[in-house]
């Protein structure tokens, strides 16, 4: 009977490997993904990499990735203003500017408006990170704010961090606050800069962890160099530069494009909305213990309605469950092309490797994407489309 159901449903609707010595890959808008160590990157945003002893150089609009961002392993996180993040000591902060010294880039003295907060004690459970690093980024409100070790917050105007304690002027006077007992700093979210388009930026990926939306990259022999949305320029080491996205390519993600059409079919009574660049509780995605940056998370039974209002060549996608169901859950995945299904992935469960998907698109003016339940009815099913992107 619930098979049936599903089936009508679907019908209404649409009318890993060892990693020793493992090379970094990278996928391209046309053609197969390839393994290759990246050598240089050019003012004109050419990419030059090394396959297996030959030189090879991709156009920053025909490379959608290279490599994989890493998790941040340890605090202090400094949170910028445009979705950014770095681990760095920190040294002095004012009411202008934040000091501080990370292991990668050196000596930083970063602007306060550049910067959404700093998380000196990262939860040490991942879905609780995310968490507090979003509620940083996404802080709302009109003055600096510290969130204590025992959940009480402390608004005010931060005056001085130096050493181990914080100095607030509140509403009832000067408070000094000892460091160890901050989680986190909220700073004004009213006074932040506003973040340049991360549509035509370029994300960088450290070897620490952090992950920085940048206007410009440059690397030559050794020296990789950095510069800001905000216009600062930082420098590195090419060891230090582990993935790479750039955003103005011949890909659009679907995570960026609102869906003309989102049906959720509950198996009992508990209802689920997709989520963009998040899984379907609101982590980040995660894959075969992989870290995604853009992707949909959504649950079974669900589908997503695009409207292709110009040419396609192809949709293109990794499928899976998101690591936070610790191995369970199964779901199918299935896509529809004006109508015709096109890619069936039969059961999908948890733990297993992402599954590639693509898709022709020429010609096509509508794409459904659905995802069924699977082995166990809906428990855990926690379905990601991974990097789910619309080629040019």
């Amino acid at each position: 009977m619930m098979r049936k159901a599903i089936y009508s449903w679907a019908v209404l609707f649409v009318c890993t490997a060892s990693v020793v010595a493992q090379v970094p890959r990278a996928v391209v808008a046309s053609g197969e993904s390839f393994a290759a160590r990246l050598t240089s990157v050019d003012a004109e945003g050419r990419f030059g990499f090394d396959v297996a002893g030959k030189a090879r150089t991709v156009a920053a609009v025909d490379l959608l990735s290279w490599g994989q961002p890493v998790e941040i392993r340890k605090g202090p996180i400094v949170l910028l203003a445009d979705g950014g993040l770095l681990t760095a000591d920190i040294t002095r902060a004012d009411k202008a500017s934040l000091a501080a010294e990370s292991d990668l880039l050196g000596a930083l003295k970063l602007p306060l408006e550049s910067l959404s907060g700093i998380v000196f004690r990262p939860p040490p459970r991942r879905d609780d990170l995310d968490a507090l690093l979003d509620r940083v980024l996404h802080a709302r409100g009109e003055s600096d704010r510290l969130i204590l070790d025992n959940g009480d917050e402390v608004t005010g105007l931060i005056e001085l961090l130096d050493g181990d304690k914080l100095k607030v002027k509140g509403n009832v006077g000067l408070l000094e606050v000892a460091l160890r007992r901050v989680v986190a700093v909220v700073f004004n979210p009213a006074l932040r800069q506003k973040a340049a388009g991360q549509a035509t930026a370029t994300w960088v990926g450290l070897s620490d962890g952090a992950r920085l939306p940048i206007a410009r990259l440059k690397l030559n022999g050794d020296l990789l160099k950095l510069t800001t949305q905000a216009g600062a320029t930082w420098k590195a080491t090419a060891k230090d530069i582990v993935f790479v996205m750039p955003l103005a390519g011949r890909a659009v993600y679907l995570s960026d494009i609102r869906p003309s059409d989102y049906r959720f079919l509950p198996y009992l009574d508990l209802k689920w909305n997709y989520q963009a660049d998040r899984n379907v509780t609101g982590g980040l995605l995660r894959c075969s213990d992989r870290l995604y940056l853009k992707g949909i998370g959504v649950h079974s039974a669900a589908g997503l309605t695009y409207e292709l209002d110009r040419p396609w060549s192809r949709f293109e996608a990794e499928t899976g469950i998101d690591d936070s169901t610790a191995g369970r859950g199964s779901v199918g995945f299935r896509v529809f092309v004006d109508g015709k299904q096109t890619y069936a992935s039969g059961p999908v469960r948890g733990g297993e490797a992402p599954r590639h998907v693509s898709v022709d698109l020429t010609g096509a003016k509508r794409l459904n994407l659905l995802v069924d339940y699977g082995e166990a009815g809906d428990v855990m099913d926690h379905a990601d489309w991974l990097e789910a992107r619309l080629v040019k």
